[in-house]
């Protein structure tokens, strides 16, 4: 039919990919960094070791640690248990940092940073609180212990030079997702409905401010000197929206008979139905892996969503009652159709849904003996080695 169909990008998406490109060396050389250092597991270790001691007075000490903080001008631990409870709430104040993120998971929230970050907080705390040595040992061992523990994070020059790139490139990163508007603190107040045309021109205002977006990166990405992570991470933002900048635009389209239909900007709506489709198959059959019972799920089956619109029950059977009726004529079409059709027209038209993995019908063939056998034979063999062309 010669006509041009647009091919439309999902903004999130795009987003990720970015993300991945910008963040993803300095981001894996930290998390390799706190594996190495065992930071976590250390700390842990030391929560829970000093928790078990304090057990039984744990109740009444949680609530003395929130006491002391509000009152701690002096940067003096209390002697006792209390001052090891302090030391096990810093502790674990470290391990809360998914706290830090909007549970976006990675390249939105950047957990590993977020670690290093309260690593080295705990640690210079726990510098200011040895200057004012507590007269209990056991207080000051633990203190030494928690110092000792996240000196990696103070000492290793490595964490410092992966963190600096990381927190650079972060902030160009941000400054994309914040001109895209999707950020998680510019969501659109409860109860706001945008008319089509209104949601139309926001969306040309963000392929505006993209293209300001664009303008500017040009004019301050550095041409010699030894700013070269600056001038990579700016090249690689805009060769992302020189090849999928077209892809980002378009989803404003012009009915022939005058209005206008919106297209959402990120496949998430998509994506969480999908989601949903998948937590009721695994309540149904009771298993985790879906790859076997996704392949033999017909298409046609998400459509049963669909009914529990009346709009969309009506156009297809007029009401609930009907239902068994539609299906029956359907049932009828299709056995029609098998007894006009020889077999190879009807394998020639069977649509075949491939998942990403392995199919179960090829499991099978791939995992029988015979063609084992046959590889390996052809393999082993000596016939001679054919010249391949240029």
């Amino acid at each position: 039919m010669k006509l041009k169909i647009t091919i439309l990008g999902c903004h999130s998406h795009f987003l990720v990919v970015v993300g991945k490109d910008l963040m993803e060396v300095p981001y894996y050389q930290i998390r390799c960094l706190v594996r190495r250092h065992c930071l976590r597991a250390r700390l842990r270790t030391l929560a829970r070791n000093l928790g078990r001691g304090l057990s039984a007075q744990l109740p009444d000490l949680r609530e003395g640690v929130e006491s002391w903080a509000k009152a701690a001008a002096d940067r003096v631990l209390p002697t006792g248990a209390a001052g090891l409870a302090i030391v096990r709430s810093l502790a674990q104040w470290a391990l809360d940092y998914k706290r830090d993120g909007h549970s976006l998971g990675f390249p939105f929230d950047r957990p590993y940073l977020d670690f290093y970050r309260r690593c080295r907080t705990v640690r210079r705390a726990a510098d200011a609180f040895l200057r004012q040595a507590p007269g209990d040992k056991r207080v000051r061992r633990a203190l030494t212990s928690l110092a000792r523990t996240l000196d990696p994070v103070i000492g290793d020059k490595a964490f410092c030079d992966a963190a600096t790139k990381l927190v650079r490139r972060a902030a160009l990163f941000e400054r994309l997702r914040q001109v895209l508007r999707l950020c998680p603190d510019k969501k659109p107040k409860p109860g706001t409905v945008l008319s089509p045309q209104q949601a139309a021109a926001v969306l040309q205002d963000v392929h505006a401010a993209v293209g300001r977006f664009q303008q500017d990166l040009r004019r301050s990405r550095p041409k010699r000197g030894p700013a070269q992570d600056t001038r990579h991470s700016i090249d690689i933002v805009l060769e992302h929206l020189k090849r999928h900048g077209r892809s980002l635009w378009g989803h404003a389209i012009r009915l022939p008979g005058g209005g206008i239909r919106l297209v959402d900007r990120t496949n998430n709506a998509l994506e969480g139905f999908f989601r949903g489709l998948k937590h009721g198959e695994r309540r149904r059959s009771g298993r985790k892996v879906l790859t076997y019972d996704f392949e033999r799920l017909p298409a046609a089956a998400a459509l049963a969503a669909n009914l529990t619109r009346p709009d969309y029950v009506e156009i297809l059977c007029g009401s609930l009652d009907r239902l068994p009726q539609a299906f029956m004529e359907i049932d009828a079409d299709q056995r029609a159709m098998l007894n006009s059709e020889s077999k190879s027209e009807q394998r020639a038209a069977a649509n075949e849904i491939l998942s990403s993995s392995l199919p179960h019908a090829d499991l099978t063939l791939i995992r029988t003996d015979a063609l084992r056998d046959c590889i390996f034979a052809a393999a082993q063999s000596r016939a001679p080695r054919v010249a391949l062309g240029a």
